[in-house]
């Protein structure tokens, strides 16, 4: 039995961008590699221009078909057109990357924003026009999704002037901003208008074609004062496995560090969250040290629950054939056996191994009703007959 539990409420969330580093996708196929592959990702629309996946998966890394690029972390990224401007020096297309955030950013709260980029060999020039904006449902009503958005303001901009023109290596664009309670999209691209943007040439083989392409990867929106998160205190039977901690992300995993206590001078294992099986109760620690902000900690105990009772019957078992309906039930149940017997015994149990009903009940013509008399939730339900056969079964108790 596995006792997990999934919840991205906003004190869990490190990474307020899903999919960060482009590494959940849909589809992987050689032939067909949209930015709309990566979940999580499109454009501003699903009819405009939105880039390219570039994946392990679909044999574009690290020739990736404009340049020879690695990812920064994982096996996938993104490319895009984030400047293309014609003799005439008209805009041609450009490439907004839209993200769904996990959850919408909380007002007064101030985030630390990081995505990283890399120029495609085989643009042109170089340019500084890189910035994220964080909005709400006003970008749901843009139309015009291919020409500069220079009437956005994005809240994370590259300095202009800072011209970027790495072809070999991952530089970051950072910054934070204090939100205010209506962001819940991510839109990343160039909102400069197109004679504002300053560029440098670096490569003459595709002259006069003006255009910069761009690759990215590790995109990250993360609260500054991000608590530790160890999980809460839980319950498990011996020989069970639970989860601790918040869900993985590229984002934070390099800066959580956890230990067993009272060992804290020999870490674990470098995650955001892990499994854990202890025989006994055992506590956790994890350390967090972001970048963005100072060093926290904080402890889980994981209590393990020997019940001896519980193990022996389900040890020492050979099962026999219940039925049980209805399940979920609310306060009685009827239980049905495969052969005559004149009574078995039932003990219940619930999610931390505590014995909340043991009763024998007497079968009539292979049937009997169990009135249950149980708080909502999920127990264990063992059934016993006279000769230490026994089956168990799952019941879920919802009034």
């Amino acid at each position: 039995m596995f006792l997990f539990c999934c919840n991205v409420s906003a004190q869990r969330i490190g990474n307020y961008v899903n999919n960060g580093s482009f590494e959940e996708y849909y589809d992987c196929s050689i032939f067909f590699n949209s930015l709309q592959q990566a979940k999580y990702w499109l454009s501003i629309d699903s009819l405009t221009y939105n880039g390219r996946y570039i994946a392990v998966c679909n044999g574009k890394v690290p020739l990736n078909g404009t340049g020879y690029q690695y990812p920064k972390t994982g096996n996938a990224y993104v490319a895009s057109t984030f400047y293309w401007i014609n003799a005439e020096g008209e805009n041609i297309n450009r490439g907004y990357l839209k993200n769904r955030l996990k959850s919408t950013l909380q007002a007064g709260k101030t985030y630390c924003v990081k995505f990283h980029i890399s120029i495609t060999n085989e643009s042109t020039y170089g340019m500084d026009g890189f910035g994220v904006y964080f909005g709400g449902s006003e970008i749901d009503t843009i139309t015009k999704c291919t020409i500069p958005l220079s009437y956005i303001t994005p809240q994370i901009q590259n300095p202009q002037g800072n011209i970027i023109t790495d072809t070999l290596n991952w530089v970051v664009i950072t910054g934070t901003f204090t939100a205010n309670g209506t962001e819940k999209y991510a839109l990343i691209g160039n909102f400069l208008a197109h004679n504002n943007v300053d560029t440098l040439m670096i490569n003459t083989t595709h002259l006069p074609m003006i255009y910069t392409d761009i690759t990215i990867d590790d995109v990250s929106c993360i609260p500054v004062d991000l608590e530790a998160y160890a999980g809460r205190d839980t319950t498990i039977l011996y020989g069970d496995s639970v989860y601790i901690g918040r869900e993985k992300d590229f984002a934070t995993d390099p800066y959580c560090v956890w230990y067993k206590l009272p060992d804290t001078a020999n870490a674990i294992d470098t995650t955001s969250g892990l499994w854990v099986k202890p025989s006994v109760t055992t506590t956790y620690v994890v350390k967090q040290e972001l970048e963005c902000s100072p060093l926290k900690w904080d402890t889980v105990v994981v209590n393990v629950k020997n019940d001896v009772g519980l193990q022996e019957l389900i040890a020492n078992s050979r099962q026999f054939a219940v039925e049980m309906f209805p399940n979920p039930a609310s306060d009685m149940i009827t239980v049905k056996t495969d052969k005559y017997r004149e009574e078995i015994s039932v003990s219940v149990f619930d999610v931390t191994g505590k014995t909340v009903l043991n009763k024998k009940v007497a079968i009539n013509n292979y049937v009997t009703g169990l009135e249950l008399n149980l708080g909502n939730g999920i127990y264990t339900i063992c059934f016993t007959d006279k000769v230490k056969k026994m089956v168990t079964k799952k019941l879920v108790v919802a009034k």
